[in-house]
């Protein structure tokens, strides 16, 4: 399946969320930062590197949970659940 270029961070992002969410870990945009550079250590392929890496810096563009939850929609919910767990 191929996806829009801008879609390919949101992927990455979401398999960052779901390893989190597996691992019974909170949710946030600080840890979706930390799992992606794990992720990174681990990856062999350049181009995926490259992606993981332009996810993680739209993620450090977010100031804050409140603005990526507005940009962002699955974050809020996936915080949510989060909580519901707890």
């Amino acid at each position: 399946m191929l996806f829009p270029e801008d879609e390919i961070g949101h992927v990455i992002i979401g398999e960052a969320a779901l390893s989190l969410a597996l691992s019974e870990k909170e949710i946030s945009v600080f840890s979706l930062i930390n799992e992606l550079s794990y992720m990174a250590r681990e990856e062999a392929s350049d181009e995926r590197l490259v992606e993981i890496n332009e996810a993680r810096s739209w993620l450090k563009s977010m100031n804050t949970p409140e603005i990526a939850a507005q940009h962002v929609p699955y974050l809020h919910t996936l915080a949510g659940l989060n909580e519901e767990k707890n």
